[in-house]
This record gives structure tokens, sequence and C-alpha cells, in this order.
């Protein structure tokens, strides 16, 4: 009798075991279906003493302008108070193979899709894949959301050269990361290629149609394996593709260019974790170096006398030198120098070469973090702008506050390419 009833109570116990096992089963398939969800606010305070403010100034640049599109983005920060981005994020891992990660970035002005991925996590030997739209992975900054830039404002180049969004396009990325006692990675995206500034595409007659992908991107990234907390990496990168502008030259009379452009470039990255009280110690410093080409040819023109077939040829480069030291817990201070036009040759169809000078800034910064999901940093720099009319000299302020509710993960803890 005992050993029955022995057996009944193992059979319950078993029962109950196999039920709550289900029921874990069930709840992780349900936590898996549940993606992450966070809203980040970026807001400012700019002000500059410029004339015509400092958006104006750089539009004013010689050499870096483009053509636009007819519908135009509305950027650009004023002096007074900005709400620069909302940002609503929805991450998670679509099974044990797949991660997502979908970012919607509102906008006093607009509303758009800044993101909408799928990031392979378990894929053999290295490799991963990228499909949908996404920041490009080269470089430094470009991977980067406006809020996580290590200061108030992007480099002068990657506003120049790319425009305020940066390469974020819709394509596909193969990455793949050596299996070595040291970092050593390499990458290749296509993408359809819209760029704002450096691939924009028209499409319509009388400029050729391009059928996509027109963009491609290439990267390379290594570093020695360092102790301490520390870690370095070089990388190197370029991109070249079709690229498509229409010129204004006087009320209702526009030049159609067709042709292609490419840029190339290095970065180099040094980080070091001290581990002390609240980032107190760590210290971070980093470099870019970006040239561009753009070489368009002249198919068509409202002015009958126009040098059709003939060639516009631009050049222009740039780089910027950044550091940030925790030297309080919970206080960064950071200083920032950069240059661009150091190369600024321009070429219109039937003109000669012109060349045009560089333009310069200098930038301090100091921020302040209560806690990790907030950011409040105060920044100021004076930069030295070569535009059309002379040279202007410009003094810049911004108070920034940068805070996150909900949970927020980036696709770099999933990227095996970084």
């Amino acid at each position: 009798m005992k050993i029955i009833y022995l057996s009944a109570a193992l059979a319950a116990t078993s029962g109950l075991s196999i039920h709550a096992e289900e029921q874990a089963n069930q709840h992780t398939a349900i936590e898996s279906l549940n993606p992450a969800l966070s809203v980040v606010v970026d807001g400012l305070y700019q002000y500059d003493d410029s004339s015509e403010g400092i958006s104006h100034i750089k539009e004013e640049m010689p050499g870096f302008g483009h053509g636009h599109e007819e519908e135009e983005h509305a950027h650009g920060i004023e002096n007074g108070f900005n709400l620069r981005e909302v940002e609503l994020y929805v991450t998670g891992e679509i099974d044990g193979y797949l991660y997502a990660e979908s970012t919607f970035a509102f906008s006093e002005e607009e509303a758009e899709v800044e993101t909408a991925f799928f990031q392979t996590t378990a894929l053999p030997w290295g490799f991963s894949i990228k499909g949908g739209k996404f920041f490009s992975d080269f470089g430094i900054v470009n991977t980067q959301h406006p809020h996580q830039w290590s200061f108030s404002d992007q480099p002068l180049i990657y506003e120049l050269a790319l425009g305020d969004h940066g390469l974020n396009e819709i394509g596909a990325q193969v990455g793949w990361v050596a299996d070595a006692p040291f970092h050593f990675s390499i990458g290749a995206e296509a993408f359809q290629g819209d760029n704002e500034a450096m691939f924009a595409y028209e499409g319509d007659d009388p400029l050729p149609r391009h059928s996509g992908p027109r963009l491609g991107v290439g990267w390379l990234k290594a570093g020695p394996t360092l102790p301490h907390g520390s870690t370095l990496q070089f990388g190197v990168f370029g991109a070249t593709g079709y690229h498509q502008e229409i010129h204004e030259e006087i009320v209702g009379t526009n030049n159609h260019l067709d042709g292609t452009s490419y840029f190339v470039g290095g970065d180099m990255q040094y980080t070091h974790l001290a581990h002390g009280d609240q980032g107190q110690g760590d210290f971070d410093l980093q470099a870019e170096y970006f040239l561009r080409n753009k070489d368009l040819n002249l198919e068509a023109s409202d002015d009958p006398g126009a040098p059709l077939g003939e060639r516009l040829d631009s050049s222009q480069d740039g780089y910027y030198v950044q550091a940030r030291y925790g030297f309080l817990p919970r206080w960064r201070a950071g200083l920032r120098w950069e240059q661009v036009g150091l190369t600024n040759d321009f070429q219109e169809p039937g003109e000669a070469s012109e060349s045009f000078g560089d333009s310069w800034r200098a930038t301090a910064m100091l921020d302040f973090s209560p806690s990790p999901s907030t950011v409040v940093r105060f920044q100021a720099g004076n930069g030295e702008y070569t535009t059309e009319t002379g040279t202007e000299n410009v003094w810049e302020g911004f108070v920034q506050v940068v805070f996150t509710l909900g949970t927020h993960r980036h696709s770099e803890e999933h990227a095996c390419t970084h």
C-alpha cells in the first residue's frame, strides 16, 4: 500500500514539474514575441552670433553645395529652443537566429522610418547579414543616431558631405569577423542610393534612369588586443555610386547633370575603461578623415547655349579629432578640432577650375549624466568659415538634454562586424 501511495505522489510531482516546464517555455515564447520599446527625446537650446544663422553659412560654403530634389527635407537648427528629434525604438530577438530593430523618428517638421532592419546572430565562421534600412557601418560617426553623438552636433565634414541624416539607406550588408587573437573585420554593403548630398537620384527625363542598387560601400577594421580595459581600432572605408543633380542657374532655367561620386577615408578610435565610479577615469580618442569626389556630365539644359557633355568635377575633404575624459563620477569633458576644405576644387561645365579656401572649428563640451538614461550637455565652439562672400567667424553655444524612457538596446550589441 505504501508503494502505491509513493508511486502516486511521484507521478503527481512529475506532472507538476512537466506543467511548470511547459509554463516556463510558454513564458519564454511570449517574451520573445514582445519587443523592447523605448523612447529617446533629444532637445537643445542653440545660439550663434552669425548674421544670417549658421545653417545659412554652411549652405554658402563654396565647393560643398549640391543640387536638391524638388521636395527638400526641412533641416537646420535655429537660435533658441529646438526639439531636434524624438525616436521610438522597437527592438528584439525574432528567434535564435535574427535580431530586428525599427526606429521611428519624429521632429516638428516631419516623421520618418529612420531604421527598419534585421540582422543575423548565429551564422557560422564569423559571418553576419543585415537587410532593410539602416545606417552604413563605415567609419565611426555614421553608425550613430544623433543622440549618440559625443557632441551636440556632428563633425562638419559629415554634415557637409552626407547631409543631416548621414548615409542611411535601404539595402543589404555582409560582414565577417576573423576568429583571431586580435580584431579584424570587413564588410560590404549594397544600397539603393538616394543620399541627399552625395548619391542623389532623380531618375526622370531628361536624366537617365539607373536601376538599383546604385551605391556600394566597403570597409575594413583592425586593431590589436590591449590589456587593462583598453581597445584600439583602425579603419579604412570607401563608397561609389551614381549621382544626379539639378542646378537652377537662373529662375526657370535648369541644368541636369548625371554621373558618379565616391568617397574614401580612414578612422581611428582608442578607448580606455578605467572601471572607476560611474565613468570616472574613462577616456576615448577618435579621428576620421574623409575625401569625396563628384564627376558629372551636363546631360540637358533649358538654356540652348549650355555646353552639353561638359563635366562638373568637384573634390573636397575634411577631418576631425576629438577626445573625452571622465574627470569625476558622471561628469565628462571633451574637445574637438576639425577642418574642411583642405582640398576644395570645383569645376562647372564650360568653366575653368577653381580652388576655394578651408574652414575650421574648435569645440569644447561638458556633460553630466545623473542616470544612465539622461545626459545634460553644455557646449561652446568657435569657427571660421569660408563662404562665397569671404570669411566669417562664428561663436556657437548649446545646452542639450537627452533622456530615454524604457529599455534601449542598440544593434551594436548584436553586430558581429564591430
